[in-house]
């Protein structure tokens, strides 16, 4: 994915070199819906596993005992927006993402299934999205976003502020549109990729 982004800048900013600059982008609004990388802070924040690591703090007698945790699984962030292009250079987003967590619980003497556990984290946030090439077909982009996190997973619960930066991202097409980030924050590390339709 970083070789395609890095091959979309060098094409996409020849092409912006050869633009007057002065023309306006041809819709003003952007729909988007992606799929997000590692949930960092949802992991840490929402999973026994984190909590009862030795390195957090020891674990009683009595829970050698009771029930343990299988493995914990997530979603990753699912992500709706709308962008609103602000200026040519500037685009202002307004996003919710959602991500699914789910396990089973053992009984620690018999290793059989004694129930299944789910939750839910949702993260509302907010970006501002600084449009380093900004054609009709191609955009090159970096975003700084500031927003909340709450949740609730099993007897885990948490909210606290979500921050995320884009470091690189690039959407190409018209009306309908990919895109791919590479970011780091409190909901994801990694990447993110998805569609959008532009109106």
């Amino acid at each position: 994915m970083t070789a395609a982004l890095s091959l979309t800048l060098v094409a996409a900013s020849d092409a912006q070199a050869r633009e007057n600059g002065t023309s306006e982008l041809p819709y003003k609004y952007e729909f988007r819906l992606g799929i997000c990388g590692y949930p960092t802070l949802d992991y840490e924040n929402f999973t026994h596993f984190y909590y009862d690591s030795p390195y957090y703090n020891g674990t009683p007698i009595k829970d050698l005992f009771s029930e343990y945790d299988g493995p914990t699984y997530m979603t990753g962030n699912i992500m709706a927006s709308l962008d609103v292009h602000y200026r040519k250079r500037v685009t202002l987003s307004f996003g919710l993402a959602t991500n699914g967590i789910w396990s089973n619980k053992y009984d620690a003497m018999t290793d059989l299934k004694t129930r299944h556990v789910s939750g839910v984290v949702v993260t509302a946030l907010s970006q501002v999205k600084f449009n380093w090439v900004a054609r009709e077909v191609v955009r090159v982009y970096s975003s700084l976003g500031l927003g909340i996190t709450g949740g609730k997973f099993d007897d885990l619960s948490d909210a606290y502020l979500a921050g995320q930066a884009v470091l690189l991202g690039v959407s190409v097409g018209r009306r309908f549109v990919g895109f791919a980030e590479l970011g780091s924050g409190s909901m994801y590390m990694g990447g993110m990729v998805g569609v959008g339709y532009r109106f």
